[in-house]
């Protein structure tokens, strides 16, 4: 049997996301919620250790509210594998190997990812792998090793690293941690485009650094290498982070300010990971026809409302919405449907209409099985600018890069550095930007 173990900060989240996944398990477990909403608990690795020492089951999972598990039988199959592992350790769904030479070579996972090219599904797993460390999300731990060794309260008395700290201590039990194939989703809005919202991060990755490093000299982690070097670039990184994404806007932060003064937005083709769960607002519907990116999208709960249809068919009142917004969809429509969507959405918006979409024709083909991510027209400057657009550039020089808009030269990292560094660039010149934002304002007269 294994015992659930989760500590929850929103009782909505945990109901809507974690419980009713688990709802429909094919076999008995045992759950341990425990209430953090009154910071009863000043760490992870303090609520997590209190926890497992109620579990009574043979494995604890010690798992996060937002967690989806992907099928009823999730947790028979995993005891099932688990079983089959003679120096399990602790086991996850998201971790990083030792063996690579990047980050895509690396990774390991069996979390779902919808509609993200630059993942392609490198790095999913068919079978338990080892890994060096697992992330925070899902962790499971036989009962026997959690009585031989806790949690770390004292030197990770926060919400970072604790895992990956772990994984590295259980090598001197002669123990190893690995990565299983268990379909899920992680539905977490924590902001992946704001360094400086991480500085707790890098404060505990520099304990585990300290802690580890006369057994390793770069220790690979779900949220990057944790290395003497890395560590003082991201130090920096963070210092100078506020200041360089004002001069450097990217498309999030744009798109926030773009809808300050919007009480409510229609979000077509929405995915499942729109940019209005950074901007505030008030009521927001998502349009979306690929149902896996819709209900990822519900269980993170960006929207107020969720409508699962063709965007080239769906129908709203005219002026309903103060503005309607198409991030990354107008390209995956032929000219003459792209046409007819944006004239739609003028009728749906009382105050503008937001698009993005790359610069020119990107090919794409179909990938992780949605067959709407295929590529059907492409959208220039001029273009736009003849529909009444006012059209800034994103993504940095779009000779920089290739297939998928992935970093056409190695190293990725410094030309990625060096993309970011034209995007001011490009937002004034998008012409030569890999992609483009448009904003078209509507009066409420209907007016252009």
């Amino acid at each position: 049997m294994i015992s659930v173990v989760c500590v929850y900060n929103n009782d909505k989240t945990l109901s809507n996301v974690l419980l009713k996944s688990l709802k429909n398990q094919t076999v008995e477990y045992e759950l341990i919620t425990l209430d953090n909403r009154d910071k009863r608990f000043k760490s992870a690795a303090e609520a997590l250790n209190h926890g497992g020492a109620k579990a009574k089951g043979d494995y604890i999972m010690f798992v996060h509210q937002d967690m989806w598990l992907g099928t009823d039988s999730w947790l028979e199959d995993a005891e099932k594998t688990l079983e089959a592992i003679p120096d399990l350790g602790i086991a996850g769904v998201a971790g990083m190997s030792e063996a690579g030479k990047n980050w895509e070579e690396r990774v390991r996972f069996s979390i779902g990812v919808y509609d993200e090219p630059c993942w392609e599904r490198i790095g999913s797993v068919e079978k338990a792998e080892e890994v060096q460390t697992l992330d925070e999300c899902l962790l499971i731990v036989p009962e026997t090793v959690f009585r031989k060794l806790r949690f770390d309260e004292k030197v990770f008395d926060g919400w970072d690293c604790y895992g990956a700290d772990y994984c590295l201590s259980i090598e001197q039990l002669g123990l190893k941690a690995y990565v299983i194939p268990a379909p899920c989703s992680h539905s977490c809005l924590r902001a992946r485009s704001q360094i400086w919202e991480f500085k707790n991060l890098i404060k505990y990755q520099r304990r585990l650094y300290r802690k580890h490093k006369s057994n390793y000299k770069r220790i690979f982690t779900w949220m990057g290498e944790v290395s003497w070097p890395r560590l003082l670039f991201r130090m920096v990184e963070v210092f100078v982070s506020p200041l360089y994404e004002f001069l450097f806007p990217h498309m999030f932060i744009l798109m926030k300010r773009e809808l300050s003064g919007c009480d409510s937005v229609l979000d077509l083709g929405c995915g499942h990971h729109s940019p209005l769960q950074v901007c505030d607002i008030p009521f927001s519907v998502g349009v979306e026809m690929f149902e896996p990116s819709l209900q990822e999208s519900r269980r993170k709960g960006i929207h107020s409302e969720y409508v699962i249809a063709d965007i080239r068919r769906v129908d709203f009142k005219p002026k309903s919405f103060d503005a309607v917004i198409a991030v990354e969809v107008l390209e995956h429509l032929t000219k003459q449907e792209g046409a007819e969507l944006l004239s739609r959405m003028e009728q749906w918006a009382r105050k503008k209409i937001i698009l993005t979409t790359p610069n020119g024709y990107l090919h794409q083909d179909t990938y992780d099985s949605n067959p709407l991510q295929e590529h059907k027209s492409g959208w220039t400057v001029n273009e736009l600018r003849a529909l009444g657009f006012r059209v800034r550039g994103l993504a940095g020089l779009k000779v920089l890069r290739g297939d998928k808009g992935s970093i056409r030269y190695r190293p990725a990292l410094l030309w990625a550095i060096i993309s970011s560094l034209t995007q001011k660039l490009t937002y004034y010149f998008p012409k030569l930007a890999f992609q483009l934002m448009a904003v078209k304002k509507i009066d409420y007269s209907g007016r252009k």
